[in-house]
Order: C-alpha cells, then structure tokens, then sequence
C-alpha cells in the first residue's frame, strides 16, 4: 500500500531502429513562442486569439479532432449523458468513446505519476491547434497567474474575456464571485502558497502534490468556491445541473480557463526544475504505470507518442514562459536522478497507526517514535541521511468538497499557517471519485497521500520526541462527509 522513493542513478537508453519519432522530439527548435501571463497587456493579442478560435473549434462537428467536443473529451467525458445529447448526436455514452478521448490521469493509482506529464502534451497541442485555427502565427497559450505574489489580489481576479458574457471564453458553470469579478478569497487562498511545494527533491512527491494544490483545489474552487453547499449550476455537457464545470473531472476541459489553469500548473513544474530542488522525470519512473499518449496535431492528424518519445521533448518544447524558461535540468546528459516506487520493507515503517478516525472536524493522532531516534535525517549537516515519509490513507463512500492542510508536531498555542515549519502538506479530493469509464466507483474508496516531512521533522527535533503528532485540519466541507483516515503511518527512505 505504501511507496518508497529508491534513489537509482539512470543511464539513457538508445532509441530502437526502425522506431517511428514524431518530428517535435527530433527537431531542433529555433522559434520560441512566449506564454503570457493572462493580465498582461502583452497577452491581449492571445486572448483573442483563443477567443477565435474557440469559436471556430465550437463550430465544428464533434467527430471532428479539432472540434471543441472532441478537445475537451480527450481530457474526459461523461460516461453517459442526460438525454439525447445535443452538442455531439454521435456520443450518448462510453460505449461511443473516440479516439484519444477519456485520457487524463487523474485516476489516483500509478498512473498518477503521468499527471504534470501528460497535461503538458495535451495543452501543447491544443496550443497547436489555436494557432492554426485563429491564423495567428505567434500564438502562446496565457497562463492565470493566480499564485504570483507581486499584486496578488488582481493576479487573483478571473482574467476579463472570461467573465465577458459575449466571449467564447465565457462560462456560466463557474463560482459566482469570479464571474463577478472577486478575487479568489476565504480559504481557498492558503492552497496558493508554494513554500512547501517547492522544498520538494523528487519529482515524484512534487507531482502527487501539486496536483493536491494548487491544481486541484484550483478547479474545485472555479467549480463552487469556498461554499461546498452552494447552489449546483446547469452544466452544458452533462447536460444537467451539477458543480461548476472544472469541478468535475468529466467536463474540467470544456471551460476555457481550463487551460490558462493548466498552463499555469505546466509553469509552476518548470519553475521548481529549474530550482535546486527540481528534478527531471525520466524513462523509468513512467514505464512503471504505461499510459497512452495520444493526440491530434494543428491538421487533425492522429500523432502517438512512446514515452521513450515523451521523454525526449518533454523539456525542449518550442514555448517558453515569459518569466520562466523550458529547459533541461543542467546535469550530465548520461547520469540523472530519479525515485522509482517499490514496496516498503518492514524495517523501513517507524510507526504506523490503523485506527480508524473520522474527519467531519479537525484531529490530532499520535503516533509513538520507537525506532526513529537512531535516524539520521537528511540535510544541509547530512548529506546521505535518510528522508521521512508522513503516509496517510483516506476512505470514503463519496469525495469529499473540503480541503484538509496536515501538520507535524504543532504546538497548541502556534497558529496554523502553510509558512509554519510544521506544515507538511494538503489533502484534496477533486477527480478522487473518477473511473475508467464503463466502470462503476466501489463503494467505499481511498485515496492515498505522501508528504515528505524531512524538514519538518529537523526544524521541530521530531527524531528525538517519544510520538510523531499529526494534526489534520479541516477547511469547508459538510459535517456530514463520510471519511475516514484508514492508515496513518510515518517512514524511513
């Protein structure tokens, strides 16, 4: 049930004769497009770009690859739709299902290791695709700088073509407060802090939580904000009312700012590789948990990617951001770092915890700290020490709308912040009830979530206290929510 990140030293395999690589992985690039910060006079010009093309996108049949139905439903797609579907007559449900589509990875098993992966391919070639179609040739995907810390309550603020009601960017299914022009507020604003994010090592830990936040409480808050009990909005491609579109795995892609999300998530991941910190994925760590890589080109030609292909163009894309360049991590072209999972050896879990315990407020549970006093944490007096890995399973019967932030040894007289040296990470649950389509949700289910808490544990003599105390806060959510932590235990790497 748990996972090790085993530091291996990888050598970079050869590609096999006769195999097919898409030009993109071969090529050397000599046009650098700019993706814009989205409130910026200079992205005005590619706002309406996308505006244009979206409209082009949505006039096109659904079976056709560059169409707007067939581009969202790469992502997903509902696995059934209320009545006669009207936006595609050719899809009632996923026995219908098209090339590429019902692709993300938001599955919550192994495949999780594709997330920041896959996601940059497929908003690459839909960025493709918007240049063609709007006949703007130096079109770049905006981003939505909602994490920036300079102006932050603009930065915070729905860009305006998007609350423009005569845009193709418009969409009814989101919070009413962005529509209105509010800035992202309440609680949600804690998840855009990215000190804890970015002291990841392990491009493993650093994609299973960045998808946690900000990316998934991102799409929960434009779905229905800070108010889980808010009123449901007529969603056009379930065709019923339901959550705001992004709040839902299925139609996340049908609402335009989607993608200036997305292309802030992909912007967000180049800034931690290019840090001390970061890490670059690689071969090995993706052939673990195979996935299908597969999109359309700017002609709507199928193009299929191995992940040996992935690989190869994943940091020497044509684009760049306008403060942060895509680029390869600076090491040795034959040695890199990488964690791969395997199974925990017993010796290696220093406390461990089965009771199970409700989440409807927030708790605290003590783990007792019997065999760590003998660890030699990792750090800046330690260069081979070992890591500590806080490992917490969650159930339940449906996924939860709140958002929970998780502490190590918080004193009760400390407030709580993400800039605490306690904070050790959040939990969220957007896309935690998604399935292969055609297959049903069991009825209970579970989520896991990995923090690394090295720091934490160093900054707050952890090793050298008789328990491991692990305070969950709970943020919004029903009283009512039926989940449980299952499995709570701390580890050695």
């Amino acid at each position: 049930m748990y996972s090790l990140f085993v530091l291996l030293i990888v050598f970079t395999g050869c590609k096999k004769e006769n195999e097919e690589t898409p030009l993109e992985s071969t090529q050397n690039v000599t046009h650098r497009y700019i993706r814009k910060n989205a409130h910026s006079p200079e992205a005005k010009k590619d706002l309406e770009a996308l505006d244009k093309a979206i409209g082009i996108m949505k006039s096109k049949g659904c079976d056709d690859p560059l169409s707007w139905y067939y581009q969202g439903a790469i992502h997903w797609i509902p696995d059934s739709i209320a009545g006669k579907n009207k936006l595609c007559d050719s899809y009632q449900t996923s026995k219908n299902l098209k090339t590429a589509w019902d692709n993300c990875t938001h599955l919550g098993k192994g495949e999780g290791i594709h997330f920041l992966v896959w996601h940059r391919m497929y908003i690459y070639h839909f960025e493709k695709i918007v240049r063609k179609l709007s006949g703007d040739n130096e079109f770049a995907l905006p981003y939505w700088g909602y994490t920036n810390e300079q102006d932050s309550i603009n930065q915070r603020t729905l860009p305006s073509p998007f609350r423009d009601k005569k845009s193709n960017l418009y969409q009814f299914a989101r919070v009413d407060s962005l529509l209105n022009g509010l800035p992202i507020s309440g609680d949600a604003v804690r998840g855009l802090d990215l000190s804890k994010l970015n002291e990841y090592t392990t491009y493993a830990l650093y994609n299973k939580n960045i998808n946690e936040a900000p990316h998934g409480l991102m799409h929960d808050y434009i779905g229905f904000g800070n108010d889980t009990l808010g009123k449901l909005k007529y969603n056009e491609i379930w065709q019923q009312k339901t959550d705001g579109m992004m709040a839902e795995v299925p139609t996340a892609a049908f609402d335009p700012i989607f993608w200036l999300h997305h292309s802030n998530i992909d912007r967000i991941w180049q800034q931690w590789t290019n840090s001390a910190n970061g890490q670059q994925v690689l071969i090995d760590e993706l052939k673990k948990a195979p996935w299908d890589y597969t999109f359309f080109d700017e002609n709507g030609k199928k193009v299929t990617y191995t992940i040996e292909q992935v690989v190869a163009m994943l940091y020497k894309m044509d684009y760049d951001f306008d403060d942060t360049k895509v680029q390869p991590k600076n090491l040795p072209q034959n040695q890199r770092v990488v964690f791969s999972t395997q199974n925990y050896e017993k010796g290696d879990t220093l406390s461990v915890s089965s009771q199970k315990v409700g989440l409807n407020k927030d708790i605290k549970i003590s783990l007792a700290n019997t065999k760590g006093k003998n660890v030699k944490l990792l750090g800046a007096k330690n260069k081979t020490g070992e890591m500590l890995i806080l490992d917490i399973t969650v159930s339940f019967t449906k996924a939860p709308k709140g958002n929970f932030e998780v502490y190590l040894n918080l004193p009760s007289n400390v407030k709580a912040t993400p800039e605490s040296k306690h904070f050790a990470g959040r939990m969220n649950f957007f896309g935690a009830n998604h399935t292969h389509a055609g297959h049903k949700a069991a009825k209970k289910m579970t989520k896991d979530f990995s923090f690394d808490i090295t720091n934490e544990a160093l900054d707050t003599d952890a090793m050298g206290k008789a328990v491991f105390n692990i305070s969950i806060l709970k943020f919004n959510g029903s009283k009512a929510d039926d989940i449980k932590i299952e499995k709570i235990a701390v580890l050695k790497q």
